[in-house]
């Protein structure tokens, strides 16, 4: 069973025992290899322990041994080779009466998965919770030009609009002898280098963009080819550029 594979549904009934042989050596197999899933089988193995206290003892019912024995002194039928259940249907059919003591264990076993199904609830619920104490960060989104169409970028800003992240797809490779320039453009039309990158053979790129002047201020962005080391000031074709809106 491959070690990304974690067969969360068959930890409980493995708990229980109520997986045949084959079935609980995969799930076996991969708790060698998964602490994630030693940990969540662990935490079934004290459920189980602790609901094990809480089946109430009864007494055996009258005739239960005489009718044990002669179930054992009859005589055995053909044997027959049914197709193997799987073990939630070897669960329902421990619910079906006479059988109260496997109906107590399936009783628990559903008990079981109802418990993980909340935790596992509880956590998407904190998740969403913390996802929105975190404020959205600003975004420019830049456009391809004529010269490259296809591209697309993103300049995701810090909350502070001190930095950023640039994320470029569909970019065409360049040369060795050529290479891009991010540009911050301020309102009055200057233009300050903000990076010097290469895509990679999917025009795929992500960089830091760090600037002694907050990106924030800034009113566009854009994106042109130069010489592979860079230029003071833009000279090659326009490939990417976007406007400010995050102020």
């Amino acid at each position: 069973m491959p070690t990304r594979f974690h067969p969360t549904d068959q930890l409980p009934a493995y708990a229980l025992g109520a997986l045949d042989p084959e079935e609980a050596a995969q799930v076996e197999a991969h708790l060698m290899v998964c602490e994630t899933c030693r940990a969540e089988l662990r935490a079934y193995e004290e459920i189980v322990g602790d609901m094990a206290l809480a089946v109430p003892q009864e007494a055996s019912p009258p005739g239960l041994k005489r009718r044990i024995l002669a179930d054992i002194m009859a005589e055995p039928e053909p044997a027959q080779t049914p197709a193997s259940p799987s073990w939630w249907q070897r669960v329902l059919a421990a619910l079906r009466p006479p059988n109260h003591a496997f109906a107590a264990v399936a009783a628990v076993l559903l008990l079981i998965l109802l418990t993980s199904n909340l935790i596992l609830l509880s956590r998407l619920r904190t998740l969403e919770r913390q996802a929105a104490m975190i404020p959205p960060l600003p975004v420019v989104a830049l456009y391809g030009s004529d010269k490259a169409p296809q591209a697309r970028a993103v300049l995701i800003l810090s909350e502070d609009g001190q930095h950023g992240a640039l994320v470029v797809d569909d970019l065409p490779p360049l040369d060795e002898n050529h290479a891009y320039q991010l540009w911050l453009i301020t309102p009055d039309g200057k233009r300050d280098s903000g990076a010097v990158f290469r895509v990679d053979e999917n025009g795929y790129v992500t960089l830091m963009v760090e600037n002694p002047k907050p990106l924030k201020e800034y009113a566009a962005f854009g994106v042109t080819i130069e010489p592979a080391s860079g230029s003071p000031q833009p000279t090659g074709p326009n490939v990417l550029k976007g406007q400010n809106l995050t102020g």
